[in-house]
């Protein structure tokens, strides 16, 4: 070993140097505040060793990049604890350089000869900051997308330069590989490159300076004494911390595993992301601003701060290190360092702090992940776009949660989520666990999920270009997807294909590619149409008559007839053989204006509802004409609809389409009114049932307006039996009882009486309001009585209609 070393003395005079090295003195007072440095040199060292193993599995593009880690996580024996020790040296590596910078800038050993190992420093920090923000989109997920995505709007913000920077990071419009790959290449490569050469230089410097004695002036460093050296002395408080910062590093790895959430998706624009601790700062600086002012706290003051950094050495020429002689320099940074501080102690309380979960509750999260509900739904930003995002939409009731996992569909008719029918503990676990999620929750961890999708369901622009993956290939999709699949999205939202005249055209598409359709639909949904409606080689003969009979005994979408072969065929189509084929009796000179006639002597044909023109014509077809233009005859009488209604009540027979409809039967306004028709101003099947009677009592005092909307007291068939007999009720002292009658509430007088009845005799709004007692006095002022004999003369024009006069005196005293 002694040649080896010989030899490499001889040739390079490494062993010399390194030995030189260890044995510098120190000056008296270096201390433990001087090993911040080698604890920095030792966090970056772990970075550096763990960052090579990462290396060798990660993949920086965007269909790969989340995988791999993944992999790494999940499948790579000692992965996740690599990870984490990589992700906790990064987070300690911050503060222990902030801490070294503030140790030297209070003891003053920036000042000359030591400019440029203060200017190399803060450089360093800045590659530190660097390697943060860089390294901070490799992993691909939410966080890691959403939150670069934040970091480049406010390096666009920048004036001038702003947008190059930007674009230049992206590599793009959006965020996509080029991205990945730019930052992939900045963390990996240009800045550890970068950071060797300043650490190097950093290292030698302070060798060749040596350290700067605690509290002494620039022009006595050379009369400070310098009694200990670098080994042993202050190795062995460097080996102390070390050892203590090693084990505080691998406690962290293992106790606290580096995070993970879910694959980034960038159309989750519900995501928010949160900044981290080192530049939380600055996004609390910014809401100092207005939004057109924001660039000031994101991009000018962070400038000055850092200029001033790199000129500290060369601005403060003051000789003295000693505090009291450097009052205003000291007071200035330790004033800026505090309000960053302040600021970072801010942002973290603004910070969403999740709500702790309960043994149940906790249950509830491994089912929910077990099965994999995070597919579908989110948690504040994450899982799949098909569902709710479950962060959102305020507090859920536990049993309508329960339902709803039960059978979702009773709650929306077109949902694709399954049914889960779980034992109750399960149940019961994942309603708590969802109860529990807020706008502050998080999605839990999600395992890796085989097979991985493709790599073009990553790009960017994908769900708005996926279609053209599907003409491409047809059948890709159905090797992941079902059809049902499709319709979560498209149920209401058909292609761009699918326009208008689609239906009429599908059937080229179709025979080229059939393909085509199974991306969307299974063969049970032509079938549901092209069972009846194929075209075999006896269709041309057969046609009409199976249309006639499918049309008539068949709706489809409440058209029949020709209106079915239009849905795929062009007027042009049929005319081609029908211009001529058409029924004798439209053949006759006067059959257009005769037809009607014609539909009243046949109205029926198959099915009630239908009639014998709907055979070839849609009802669209009738009311081209008859909806304004050419109303039947019988239909422009001036009292055919209401004022014959009227005229009714006052005993002048019935309604004009009243006496139409008793004489012709419902099938005449079958011809050309659906049977809705009549309901929708009569309120009730027409005609009358035969029992109906004995019921009508029943049914006026449910809803006594739809008496009067065609009969009225007067009316002949009304008062046959109503003006012969009273109503049961209607006793001799009726009128003393009849408030204490409980049909009153229903309006069950109205319907005999007329609306006014009750006003008519009480000669007031009745019944009486809740404060009648106390205001019915201002009726004697608003009729005109006054004088001593008020209240006997209203009570004589008014009350005693119903009341009797002890029963005002009870608390009136007689007038007279």
């Amino acid at each position: 070993m002694s040649r080896i070393l010989d030899w490499l003395e001889r040739e390079t005079g490494l062993v010399s140097a390194w030995n030189r090295f260890w044995l510098q003195p120190l000056p008296r007072g270096v201390g433990w505040a001087h090993t911040l440095g080698a604890l920095t040199l030792l966090c970056l060292a772990v970075l550096f060793l763990t960052g090579a193993v990462l290396m060798f599995y990660y993949s920086p593009t965007p269909d790969q990049a989340y995988a791999s880690v993944q992999y790494l996580e999940h499948q790579l024996p000692f992965g996740r604890f690599i990870r984490a020790l990589h992700y906790w040296s990064a987070r300690l590596i911050v503060p222990l350089m902030v801490l070294h910078l503030l140790r030297v800038f209070i003891w003053g050993a920036y000042k000359k000869p030591r400019q440029m190992i203060w200017v190399i420093g803060v450089f360093f920090f800045l590659l530190i900051v660097g390697f943060g923000l860089t390294g901070y989109a490799l992993p691909w997920d939410q966080k890691a997308y959403w939150g670069t995505s934040v970091r480049l709007q406010i390096a666009e913000s920048i004036p001038l330069i702003g947008g190059a920077i930007a674009s230049f990071l992206k590599g793009g419009p959006e965020l996509g590989s080029l991205t990945l790959m730019r930052f992939y290449v900045l963390h990996c490569f240009l800045f550890p490159l970068l950071t060797v050469v300043a650490v190097v230089i950093h290292i030698r410097q302070v060798h060749h300076l040596g350290v700067a004695p605690p509290w002494a002036r620039v022009d006595q460093v050379d009369l400070f004494p310098r009694d200990q050296t670098l080994h042993p002395d202050q190795t062995a408080r460097i080996s102390l911390l070390a050892v203590l910062l090693t084990i505080l590093l691998v406690y962290l790895a293992s106790r606290y595993p580096a995070p993970l959430e879910t694959r980034a998706n960038p159309s989750d624009t519900a995501y928010r992301p949160h900044p981290d601790l080192y530049v939380l700062w600055l996004h609390e600086l910014t809401k100092l601003f207005p939004p057109h002012l924001e660039f000031i706290a994101s991009f000018l003051i962070p400038t000055l701060l850092l200029m001033a950094l790199f000129l500290v050495p060369f601005v403060e020429k003051n000789p003295e290190r000693a505090l009291s002689k450097r009052i205003p320099v000291v007071s200035t940074g330790l004033l800026i360092t505090f309000a960053i501080v302040l600021l970072n102690l801010k942002g973290l309380k603004a910070l969403p702090r999740e709500e702790p979960l309960t043994a149940l509750e906790k249950h509830g999260q491994e089912i929910f992940v077990e099965l994999k509900c995070y597919t579908c739904h989110g948690i504040n930003g994450g899982g799949g776009p098909v569902g709710p995002d479950l962060g959102l939409g305020g507090k859920r009731d536990p049993e309508k949660v329960r339902a709803i996992l039960k059978n979702p569909g009773s709650f929306n008719a077109h949902t694709v989520m399954p049914s889960y029918d779980l034992p109750e503990e399960k149940m019961t676990a994942l309603v708590a666990y969802i109860v529990k999620i807020g706008p502050h929750s998080r999605m839990p961890p999600i395992p890796p999920v085989e097979p991985e999708k493709p790599p073009s369901h990553f790009e960017p622009g994908f769900l708005s270009d996926h279609k053209f993956e599907v003409r491409k290939d047809p059948e890709a999709c159905n090797t992941c997807h079902r059809p049902f699949f499709c319709q979560a999205c498209h149920q209401k939202r058909l292609p761009s294909s699918h326009d208008q005249n689609w239906l009429k055209f599908h059937i080229g598409n179709a025979a080229e590619q059939p393909k085509m359709c199974r991306s969307c639909h299974d063969d049970s949904y032509c079938a549901d149409c092209h069972q009846k409606m194929r075209h075999d080689t006896a269709w041309i003969t057969d046609h009409g008559k199976a249309l006639e009979e499918w049309g008539h005994l068949t709706r489809w979408s409440e058209k029949t007839g020709l209106a079915l072969c239009y849905q795929c065929h062009s007027k042009v189509s049929c005319d081609q053989c029908h211009q001529g084929a058409v029924p004798d009796n439209h053949r006759q000179p006067d059959f257009f204006r005769r037809h009607g006639e014609w539909v009243r002597v046949n109205p029926q044909k198959g099915n009630p509802e239908d009639n014998a023109c709907t055979t070839c014509h849609a009802q669209q077809f009738c009311t081209n004409c008859h909806q304004e233009r050419a109303r039947p005859l019988s239909h422009q009488s001036p009292d055919y609809l209401w004022k014959g209604s009227v005229a009714s009540r006052k005993g002048r027979g019935k309604s004009g389409h009243a006496r139409e409809a008793l004489q012709k039967g419902s099938a005449s306004c079958a011809t050309c009114h659906q049977p809705f028709f009549c309901t929708n101003c009569h309120g009730l099947p027409l005609p009358h049932g035969k029992n109906f009677l004995s019921i009508h009592s029943k049914e006026g005092a449910q809803n006594p307006s739809l008496c009067q909307r065609c009969h009225g007291w007067e009316d002949q068939e009304c008062a046959q039996c109503h003006q012969r007999t009273r109503p049961r009720s209607h006793t001799p002292n009726y009128k003393k009882e009849h408030s204490r009658d409980p049909t009153l509430a229903s309006g069950s007088c109205q319907v005999c009486h007329g609306k006014n009845a009750c006003a008519d005799c009480h000669r007031l709004p009745m019944p009486h309001p809740p404060d009648f007692i106390h205001t019915h006095g201002a009726l004697a002022r608003d009729r005109g009585i006054t004088g001593a004999k008020a209240v006997s003369r209203l009570r004589q024009s008014l009350c005693s209609h119903c009341h009797t006069a002890s029963y005002c005196r009870k608390c009136h005293l007689p007038d007279d």
